[in-house]
């Protein structure tokens, strides 16, 4: 293919704007008529309140200048069109008189309140109920869980940032509404490894041949293969200058007694397990995915090393050898303002929470908020292993996404099948324990787990999330893997030991991590290839995307929905997001592919346009991507503000994607002529000083 000439044209333009205006509220409460509950409640109000304030028109930067000027304050966003304040009532209904405001009613308790809760009933009033509170400002936090800890039979557990984390009695969750301040108050979810335990099935039927002295790798255990890291690193990429850091079970055997695949590594390591004096590995879970992540192969000779086996890292160890479990912290900003402060620029996750599947819930609400306020901070999660097929119709059903990786910032793993035939579980579905209650269709029922490379693994969490959004928005390998393992006595052989220094698994926390290495491979390249200094994250997950394999239609082929064809559409879908990530494409990137990281961003109205020109026939991918504002837990939409990618020219395209901070336009047959990719801010009620910030990756290319 020739590579045509492409021109930039960076300009801003006022687009004309218009927007449907804000005549309900969209909140998990239900949608609400807001100027019939005004006339309902009909109540005055002294001194100053949580309030909902609901403009008939979209929110404007003079707007919340205006609310300023009466000593309001903004907390966040509800759609359609409607504000979070603290505010004299009395001044906000002077105030309104000059303004388009649709409604003010009182953020009462029931809009905050989480409806995973099980209904209060003369029978369960009085059992106590784990809760997660979020508040609007940091600086409330300890007073609230004062008020709290004054409930009767309540416990405050912890209290940071903006959560508390208490057990109050199930009749008393609507006083913790009440309470000023509060934004949300959900059930706690308890957060776990995301690998698929099949620790029953590994006894049972782990192969016994395997050599473990390296004679029958053939390098395909790793899932690197799949993902063409050998491409990558033929070239020079494999993590050089770049810090990843990993919030897990911890790091072998900690400080000063690593394993060679870890020795010079680490920069520092932390610890967040509760009553834990190290960042050691227990378990074994975080020592595999650091594997995947970096390890350098030492111990096999460099035959079983991670994606980027030269960039540095930061272990952050949550296991608790007293809850034996995982201990993830109130405040996330904590774990990851550490990470930042070390230098980490990228930070893995394969843990989440298995319950209340798809919810845009306080924990996601939390990554948002640091991302938005940290851009160059890429965060990734592990979509969950909660993929199954109740309805037995051969396809795994819709909807099993868990936070935190259903915010909208991070990127959202989910596991792709390895291919490779030794080691681990070389088995059908239906020889599994739980295949005949989660998997007992065909075709899923005899499936193998590694054997196609466009396969998606049968426990793969999928989406939508329950707003509709597209996640996972990537998949990587995730069976059959075989990484590091710890060296603390009695920690786990996962899918079963190769030998001393490495073991077999599987799950979305095997994907995420090798998907980790990927990104910093993706911000070298960035860096040294395409010579920008400093690339947000934003930049770093739009060049995953765009460079990512669609698998459509799946391992079992064009078979039809009726008899379970995995992928019934092209990417992006909710199975496979856009596909597997591809590595050695990432790199080959050439003078074709053009990047804008725009941090000064678009506001409400506005557009900014690039042009290039096809001399001949041709294709187009262009890939935006943004760190949105934080959603509110209490919204039945996450999203805030909302950027449109169009294309005009000779071929006409315009997404106008409602529900997701990314957008991708794809063409392969473009008729020549000249184009303009558009980026326009259709509704940006939270920017930053009225703006928000983007990523741009697109190619353009003549047949």
């Amino acid at each position: 293919m020739k590579a045509l000439s492409v021109g930039i044209l960076a300009m801003t333009v006022l687009s004309t704007f218009s927007a449907n205006a804000g005549t309900e509220l969209r909140l998990n409460a239900g949608n609400i008529k807001s100027r019939a509950i005004e006339n309902l409640k009909n109540v005055q109000y002294q001194g100053s309140q949580d309030l909902i304030i609901q403009f008939k028109n979209s929110i404007t930067e003079g707007d919340k200048t205006s609310l300023k000027h009466i000593g309001a304050e903004i907390f966040g966003y509800l759609p359609d069109d409607a504000l979070m304040v603290r505010a004299s009532y009395a001044k906000v209904q002077t105030w309104r008189g000059g303004h388009a405001v649709e409604a003010v009613i009182p953020f009462s308790a029931e809009y905050k309140t989480s409806h995973f809760f099980a209904p209060v009933s003369v029978f369960n009033k009085d059992e106590l109920q784990s809760i997660q509170v979020k508040t609007f400002k940091e600086s409330e936090t300890q007073d609230i869980a004062a008020k709290i800890k004054a409930l009767p039979l309540a416990i405050v557990y912890s209290a940071s940032g903006k959560s508390v984390v208490a057990s109050v009695a199930r009749a008393a969750i609507r006083r913790v509404a009440e309470i000023q301040g509060v934004e949300h108050v959900q059930p706690y979810a308890e957060m776990i490894p995301l690998h698929m335990d099949f620790s029953n099935d590994v006894a049972a039927l782990t192969p016994q041949f395997l050599a473990g002295d390296y004679t029958d790798i053939n390098g395909s255990e790793t899932g690197t293969s799949v993902m063409r890291f050998d491409g990558a690193w033929a070239a020079g990429f494999a993590g050089r200058n770049q810090v990843v850091a990993m919030a897990d079970t911890g790091l072998d055997m900690g400080e000063g007694k690593l394993s060679t695949d870890f020795l010079g590594a680490v920069l520092n390591g932390h610890i967040f397990g509760l009553f834990s004096k190290s960042w050691d590995d227990p378990m074994g879970h975080g020592t595999h995915v650091a594997g995947s992540v970096l390890g350098r192969g030492t111990a096999s000779g460099g035959k079983l090393r991670g994606g980027a086996y030269e960039a540095a890292f930061v272990p952050q160890g949550m296991w608790s050898p007293m809850m034996k479990n995982l201990t993830v912290p109130t405040n996330l900003s904590d774990l990851f303002q550490k990470a930042f402060g070390e230098g980490a620029r990228i930070h893995t996750n394969s843990w989440g929470s298995p319950r209340d599947l798809g919810a845009y819930d306080t924990m996601a609400s939390t990554v948002d908020e640091y991302m938005f306020n940290n851009p160059d901070f890429l965060i990734l999660f592990a979509a969950g292993n909660s993929g199954v097929d109740k309805n037995k119709d051969g396809r795994i059903d819709p909807g099993s996404v868990g936070s935190p990786g259903t915010a909208k910032n991070t990127l959202t793993v989910g596991a792709s099948e390895n291919v490779t035939t030794t080691g681990g579980l070389q088995v059908p579905v239906s020889k599994l324990r739980a295949a005949n209650e989660s998997w007992s269709a065909e075709p899923i029922f005899s499936s193998y787990l590694s054997d196609n490379a466009n396969g998606v693994a049968m426990f793969s969490s999928r989406g939508p999330t329950a707003d509709g959004r597209t996640k996972p928005e990537i998949v990587a390998p995730g069976t059959n893997i075989l990484s590091a393992r710890s060296h603390v006595a009695g920690s786990s052989e996962l899918w079963g030991a190769y030998n001393a220094d490495y073991a077999f698994s599987g799950g979305t926390s095997m994907a995420t991590p090798l998907a980790a290495g990927g990104a910093a491979i993706a911000r070298q390249m960035l860096q040294e290839k395409a010579k920008i200094a400093n690339p947000s994250a934003a930049l770093v997950k739009a060049t995953l995307l765009h460079t990512a394999v669609d698998m459509y239609p799946g391992q079992y082929g064009e078979l039809g929905a009726s008899r379970g064809q995995e992928l019934l559409t092209r990417r992006p879908n909710f199975d496979e997001g856009y596909g597997r990530m591809d590595i050695t494409r990432i790199v080959e990137l050439g003078a074709g592919t053009q990047f804008v990281d725009n941090r000064s961003g678009v506001g409400q109205g506005e557009s900014t346009q690039v042009t290039f020109t096809l001399n001949r026939p041709g294709m187009i991918l262009a890939n935006l991507v943004y760190m949105d504002a934080p959603g509110s837990p209490n919204a039945s939409v996450a999203l805030v503000n909302d950027l449109d990618l169009s294309l005009t020219g000779p071929q006409v395209a315009t997404p106008q994607d409602r529900r997701n901070n990314n957008e991708v336009i794809e063409y392969s047959n473009l008729p020549a002529g000249t184009y303009t990719l558009t980026v326009t801010g259709f509704k940006v009620p939270q920017g930053k000083n009225g703006k928000q910030a983007y990523a741009l990756v697109y190619t353009a290319r003549e047949n």
